[in-house]
């Protein structure tokens, strides 16, 4: 029974197969491990059954090895296609992130592109802005720019960093990407090699299999040739043996049949003789008598009429003697006859026994001659099916083979391809990171460039601070003596305003003791004391709220004077802030600048600072005239430029003492 095999799917083959080719192994087991027919001899039938049973164990203790070592190999190639396609999925995984790594740095470097632009914009707009603001202002406005330089620089150092830190990443990246690829490179070398040595040993093991299988298919064909050519002999040696024995049998019949016959004859012919030799006596003792008979008639008559009666009587005689003669020989032939009836009846029965024992023996050789006809082409029928099992299985395997090869012919050129395709995508990651590596040094020349130029900018409006700053004590000294000057006339002013206002409430209280003796005498002799009262309380009402109101003038004065304190120091501390982070930074500008500029800012860092004595708890001011004068001027500047670009409105209802902070707070801070 030959069962068609499936096609076989390009991704499914092997599994496939493996069931089928295992199916059809398990049923060429049991057909070879099935007892054959039974046959009339014995001996053939176990001889026979033996040899068949010994191959078909053999068969079947060394097919299931290689079955498994096939379905093993099958297995391991998948494993390894399954595993390759995982190294494909990972290996596309890193190209992408890789190629999204290069364009987030890409990103990066434009943003950074960007920024600088944005900084070389806001530097060459911010060039000219303070010559203008020099030109409308004076020099009262130098202290935005310095903050503002101030800003510029600390955006430069976060870029240089960032610049830094991004070049630092990229050489990072890159680096992670090179060893990527190399990794990458190796893992795919090692795989293909490992592929190849695979695909080697398979391709032996299939050789070696196919080489065993067809090995195995000639001693089988061999073995059932021989088996065949032996149960053919022992046939021939038996069919010998029987037409032997029945040639002996049929011979020595014969032979009986021959002596029987020879041995019936020769009582025959002796009975004829016997009989014959009998009648010519009789005849001649007849003739005998007749011819004395004939003498003695002519002799006498009357004897002759006595020897008439006595020859009468002597016939009569002879004739009983005949018939009892007859008789006798009647009865000695019948039961000669009898008795070659019952030889014949024996022979014929003995005949017909052995021809029956003839036919029976050549019937049962003829049976015997079927069934070995029979049990040779049922054992050929056998191998005929075993043998086209095999074809088909070895066929199977083939194409299994042929399709294994075409799978990995196929995994190697897509492998060729992904490889191709890694190498094309490292040359453009390459060829990518080194465009990215000539933008980022064409942006760095840019950026030094730009660079150059701010500091040649910066030396220029350094030069120029420096000189406004060289001013800047003798502002600051006008402005102190004007705070000076506006403090005493602000305490001339509260000093004759209280005056004032205790004259006015010593001419009230004057006016209350009028009043409350008046109500005094008005509750004495007048009834209306009632309003009285209530006016008197009013008044009291009216005092305590003046005094409470001069009170509380009294200490909003005294707030408004410590906050402008406050601001004003707190304004100078900043101011002394930025003076000394000048000074600090202007050392890369040094030999550019006039040399005496380091002793005029060690002298120059003790006018703006507060001494605070041991006993005191406040921190009193110790500055000269010249310094206070210097800082009113520089305080009307700030003033001037805070109402400048604040509107009227709001400058007018803010406090005097807060402008500048305000201005400095107002400043704009830098896109970093």
């Amino acid at each position: 029974s030959q069962r068609p095999l499936p096609q076989p799917h390009p991704w499914a083959s092997a599994p496939s197969l493996l069931t089928i080719a295992l199916e059809d192994l398990g049923l060429l087991e049991e057909e070879l491990a099935s007892p054959e027919p039974p046959s009339l001899e014995e001996v053939l039938e176990n001889d026979a059954c033996s040899r068949l049973l010994s191959d078909a164990s053999n068969l079947e203790q060394g097919t299931p090895k290689r079955w498994k070592q096939l379905e093993q190999w099958v297995a391991d190639l998948q494993a390894e296609v399954a595993s390759l396609r995982g190294h494909r999925a990972r290996c596309e995984h890193a190209t992408l992130s890789l190629l999204r790594e290069l364009l987030q740095v890409r990103a990066c470097l434009q943003l950074q592109d960007t920024q600088l632009k944005r900084l070389q914009l806001e530097a060459r707009q911010a060039a000219p802005a303070p010559e203008k603001e020099d030109i409308q202002a004076g020099p009262g406005q130098r202290c935005p720019f310095c903050a503002r330089l101030v800003e510029v620089r600390e955006a430069l150092t976060q870029i240089r960093r960032k610049q830094a830190l991004q070049d630092s990443e990229r050489k990072g990246a890159e680096q992670e990407a090179s060893l990527r690829l190399s990794e990458l490179t190796g893992k795919l070398k090692q795989e293909e090699q490992d592929r190849e040595v695979a695909c080697g040993a398979l391709q032996k093991s299939q050789e070696e299999v196919g080489q065993k299988v067809d090995h195995e298919v000639a001693r089988m064909q061999a073995q059932m040739t021989k088996l065949g050519e032996e149960m053919s002999l022992r046939f021939l040696k038996r069919e010998a043996r029987l037409c032997g024995f029945l040639q002996k049998s049929f011979l020595a019949l014969e032979k009986r049949m021959k002596a029987s016959e020879s041995a019936r004859l020769r009582a025959e012919s002796a009975l004829r003789e016997e009989l014959e030799g009998r009648w010519r006596q009789l005849q001649e003792l007849d003739t005998e008598r007749v011819r004395a008979l004939q003498g003695q008639l002519c002799q006498a008559p009357s004897a002759r009429q006595q020897e008439e009666c006595h020859l009468l009587e002597q016939c009569r005689g002879l004739d009983k003697a005949v018939v009892q003669l007859t008789e006798f020989v009647q009865q000695n032939q019948v039961s000669l006859n009898r008795v070659l009836l019952a030889e014949q009846k024996a022979w014929d029965a003995k005949g017909q026994l052995e021809d029956s024992r003839a036919g029976e023996l050549a019937t049962y050789l003829q049976e015997n001659l079927e069934a070995m006809q029979l049990a040779s082409e049922l054992a050929q029928q056998e191998m005929h099916g075993a043998l086209e099992l095999l074809r088909e299985k070895s066929q199977a395997l083939e194409v299994s083979v042929a399709e294994l090869v075409r799978q990995v012919k196929d995994l190697s050129d897509h492998f060729l391809a992904l490889r191709w395709r890694l190498d094309l995508q490292e040359q453009t990651l390459s060829m990518r990171l080194q465009e990215a590596s000539n933008e980022w040094a064409v942006a760095e020349q840019r950026w030094r460039e730009g660079l150059t130029r701010c500091r040649e900018e910066a030396e220029a409006h350094l030069r120029e601070v420096q000189e406004q700053v060289d001013q800047l004590p003798q502002q600051i000294e006008a402005v102190t003596d004007k705070c000076v000057l506006h403090k005493s006339d602000l305490d001339c002013k509260i000093s004759a305003e209280a005056t004032a206002r205790e004259l006015a409430v010593e001419a009230v209280r004057q006016e209350l003791a009028a009043l409350l003796s008046s109500v005094q005498l008005l509750r004495e002799g007048n009834p209306g004391r009632k309003i009285a009262e209530i006016q008197g309380k009013l008044a009291t009402n009216q005092m305590m709220k003046l005094e409470t109101s001069i009170q509380d003038n009294k200490t909003i004065q005294n707030l408004k004077f410590n906050t402008e304190t406050k601001l004003r120091a707190e304004a100078m501390a900043t101011l002394q802030e930025s003076v000394l982070r000048l000074w600090s930074e202007e050392g890369p500008w040094a030999p550019t600048l006039s040399s005496r500029r380091g002793p005029m800012s060690l002298g120059r860092q003790q006018l703006f600072v507060k001494d605070v004595a041991p006993n005191d708890v406040v921190p009193v001011n110790h500055w000269g005239v010249y310094q206070a004068v210097r800082w009113l001027q520089w305080k009307t500047a700030l003033m001037n430029l805070a109402a400048r670009q604040t509107p009227r409105s709001v400058a007018l209802e803010k406090p005097l003492g807060q402008k500048p902070a305000c201005r400095l707070s107002s400043l704009p801070v830098p896109q970093k």
